[in-house]
């Protein structure tokens, strides 16, 4: 497909240097997509905080977040210990820390949604007011502000330098794909855990699995056995999908956890794009020079087929807007995980939040973790992507302007003391040693982590792209067409034109350039 919005050539020597930043990040840790405690790199790479240490005097720095969870609520600053609860802890004795060594009082204020996040945010800026000093949401949400140019570039914060991105305390692999011109706007990684619980992958029932004997046909033992043979792709999956039967009663296939029926797969329509990504394919493209789409490509045209041919096969894939909305359900999302627990599913693709569940924890069925599959065995390696409406970040609204040393330092110090004490609580304590209970999904979580991908489309849906596979899926379900090739013809234009207007935002807010 064509390439779109081709900066100026002059601007290509400033993006130069840049390459040169990037190629230290991924010195700086081989597992690029991670941050280093989930790489398997030791907790303490970091001999002691890499910068000097300051006293600010005991001043407050405001994050202003949503309370959808537990975990939204004590990543940052928790206002009250949890007995038992050792995430809690980390976050508290974190908070204690960053006060009592560096003189900085974190606080964190939540809102009901993301929207109220949004919406808090764009009255308190644009009213020029600095009443919050880090807004902390989904990265769909923070766009929008950014788009509206309401933060800060991180990369140009000129003031200090306290930021240190290079650091394997922060998510390589969201520099790498959200960099432009050498712009930035969003930071994650060891500071919080939930942009980890937002990444994708696939749970299995591992009682279904050896009942169907579902890998009889590619002479290995388990799933997990495909995975590491590297022959997990989306063709091999489709196979898998449609070799199990569990219809139970004459009328077909029914919706809920207390229906006789087993299904191959409880999806949603956010599928179809992860597992784009799990075949290496994205929406967009973005080189760190310019932004390129990437959906008219001959390898996306051929992933989504396979994509489309798999999500549409309704007597083994229930769909929750489909199948659980035709069927009564206000809670179809809901049902999902109800389902799976119940043991009325072979697989269910969703975040890794999923596990945290209650309804999950307390499930009387064994279940384990894969990646998404690749396109096909060439695919150097498995790959997956986060839901963009909840992987939360930093951003820095651009009325800080009095406290933004502090709120730099403290961002960096959340990092690294992240690394050091609430990565470790999560990663191993939480994820491995509670919720997975064989070896082989431990070794799926860290292959998982390894790689992640943040596309641009998708983050900051340039023209309304976000939904563009899932709204060919959804037309696919009622009975229509792929029409990939025709719909993507009649959308690009509006694509490209926001890509145009983002490019000149970066530009402008850009003294160098």
């Amino acid at each position: 497909m064509k390439k779109t919005h081709r900066v100026l050539c002059l601007l290509l020597v400033l993006c130069l240097a840049s390459v040169a930043l990037f190629a230290a990040c991924e010195e700086e840790t081989e597992q690029a997509g991670i941050s280093a405690a989930q790489s398997g790199t030791s907790t303490t790479s970091e001999s002691q905080f890499p910068l000097e240490k300051k006293d600010f005097g005991g001043v407050q720095i405001k994050f202003l977040t949503n309370e959808n969870s537990d975990y939204y609520k004590w990543e940052i600053a928790p206002q009250e210990m949890v007995e038992g609860d050792r995430i809690n802890n980390a976050c508290i004795n974190r908070k204690e820390l960053i006060q009592q060594e560096f003189g900085i009082e974190l606080v964190q204020e939540y809102v009901k949604t993301q929207d109220d996040v949004i919406d808090t945010l764009r009255e308190s800026i644009t009213s020029g007011l600095d009443e919050y000093q880090v807004g902390v949401s989904g990265l769909l949400y923070l766009a929008k502000l950014t788009d509206a140019e309401l933060f800060l570039d991180l990369s140009h914060i000129d003031s200090n330098d306290y930021l240190d991105f290079t650091k394997p305390y922060w998510d390589q692999s969201i520099m790498r794909d959200l960099t432009l011109l050498d712009s930035v706007y969003f930071a994650t990684g060891d500071a919080l855990i939930t942009d980890d619980e937002s990444t994708w992958a696939i749970f299995f029932n591992k009682d279904i699995a050896e009942d169907y004997n579902v890998t009889a046909n590619y002479g290995v033992d388990s799933l997990y056995e495909l995975v590491q043979n590297g022959e997990w792709d989306i063709d091999t999956f489709h196979e898998i999908v449609t070799s199990l039967s569990g219809d139970n009663e004459d009328f077909g296939m029914a919706w809920g956890a207390d229906t006789p029926d087993v299904w191959s797969m409880i999806s949603q329509c956010y599928d179809s794009y992860a597992f784009m990504v799990g075949c290496g394919q994205t929406l967009m493209q973005n080189d760190g020079t310019e932004i390129t789409v990437t959906a008219g490509k001959e390898s996306n045209l051929n992933a989504f087929d396979k994509v489309f041919n798999l999500l549409t096969e309704s007597d083994f894939v229930a769909i929750a807007e489909t199948t659980g909305k035709n069927a009564g359900s206000d809670t179809y999302y809901a049902d999902m995980t109800s389902m799976f627990a119940a043991g009325k599913g072979l697989f269910m693709p969703n975040r890794i939040a999923t596990v945290s569940d209650p309804i999950l924890r307390d499930a009387d069925i064994h279940y384990g973790l894969l990646p998404m599959p690749k396109l096909d065995e060439t695919q150097e390696e498995y790959t997956t992507t986060v839901t963009v409406y909840w992987c939360s970040a930093f951003a820095i609204p651009v009325t800080n302007v009095e406290k933004l040393d502090a709120t730099c330092y403290a961002l960096e110090a959340l990092a690294y003391y992240g690394m050091e004490q609430l990565t470790p609580e999560y990663y191993d304590h939480t994820l491995k040693d509670k919720r997975f209970e064989d070896d082989e999904s431990v070794e799926m979580l860290d292959l998982i982590f390894r790689n992640r991908t943040y596309d641009m489309g998708a983050v900051y849906n340039f023209g309304g792209s976000l939904p563009f596979y899932t709204g060919i899926l959804l037309s696919g379900l009622s009975g229509g067409s792929n029409t990939h090739v025709s719909t993507l013809e009649s959308v690009q234009p509006a694509w490209e034109a926001a890509i145009q207007s983002f490019i000149e935002k970066v530009i402008s807010s850009r003294e160098d350039l």
